[in-house]
């Protein structure tokens, strides 16, 4: 028998089926983000027609282009944030040498009491409720300084809880919308609580991005958290206790946007 004959030759009959169910695995996370995202960009695309307005000082809306410079840096950092920020807060930020060190030793200075609260708050959502016992056991290794743990489950609840909140919404953003757009063009002051929503979804956004790009294993690891490093199995980056209030904040994040999606 030849050197090329049945027996030598590789078995690529299950190839097709090996790559369907992988693209089926991956399917509900990348329709999932870009939902995510149409329900989002409207916000930052408002934000990004204004923003030469605003620099320009022609719109200071509560200081509102020192504002939209912290949530850029928040963003970067991967710290979604949705509490409004005083002054101080944002000046911390925007003269932050390293925005991740002043947020740990803002943390620390609370004593965690804020991430305490928002883990409480994201156990409550019936958004969570699929997946309570995996966070729970994440926030679990977060408190037991397990970060690495922590990490990966709350990766797993992000993933998960994507699938849900995206299958699940209503066009409930763009009345908000249109009021916001409606107070810069004739240069009136936003509400607390519509900066509040700006923050939310420009931080919320920037951290998907990061979050969910893809980042080839061939190359050096992202600095910040990276979902398809993480999933995989790839990731060998330390990961810390801030790392873990990202996720946390990450999650209640999903949950806002998607109770805010809702509300009439």
């Amino acid at each position: 028998m030849g050197e090329y004959d049945e027996w030598n030759l590789p078995d690529f009959s299950r190839l097709q089926e090996v790559l369907s169910s992988i693209q089926e695995i991956v399917r509900p996370i990348s329709e999932g983000m870009q939902t995510l995202q149409q329900i989002i960009r409207p916000i930052s695309e408002i934000v990004e027609e204004y923003r030469p307005k605003i620099v320009a000082g022609s719109q200071i809306i509560l200081q509102i282009g020192r504002r939209l410079k912290a949530i850029d840096y928040l963003g970067e950092a991967q710290f979604v944030q949705w509490d409004y920020m005083s002054q101080e807060f944002v000046d911390d930020i925007v003269d932050a040498p390293n925005v991740n060190a002043m947020l740990r030793q803002h943390m620390i200075r609370d004593h965690y009491r804020k991430v305490d609260e928002t883990i409480t708050r994201t156990i409550e959502t019936e958004q969570i409720a699929p997946f309570r016992r995996l966070y729970i056991q994440a926030v679990d290794s977060f408190r037991g300084n397990n970060a690495d743990l922590a990490v990966v489950g709350f990766t797993a609840v992000f993933d998960g809880l994507l699938s849900e909140v995206s299958n699940d919404t209503t066009p409930g953003f763009k009345k908000r919308i249109d009021v916001i757009k409606e107070k810069m063009d004739d240069n009136i002051t936003l509400s607390h609580e519509e900066v509040v929503m700006i923050t939310l979804a420009l931080t919320l956004e920037k951290t998907l991005d990061k979050f969910s790009a893809y980042s080839d294993f061939k190359h050096k690891e992202p600095k910040g958290l990276n979902r398809h490093w993480i999933a995989h199995g790839r990731t060998r980056r330390r990961k810390t206790k801030l790392d873990c209030v990202k996720m946390i904040n990450l999650l209640y994040g999903l949950i806002l946007v998607s109770n805010l999606e809702h509300e009439v």
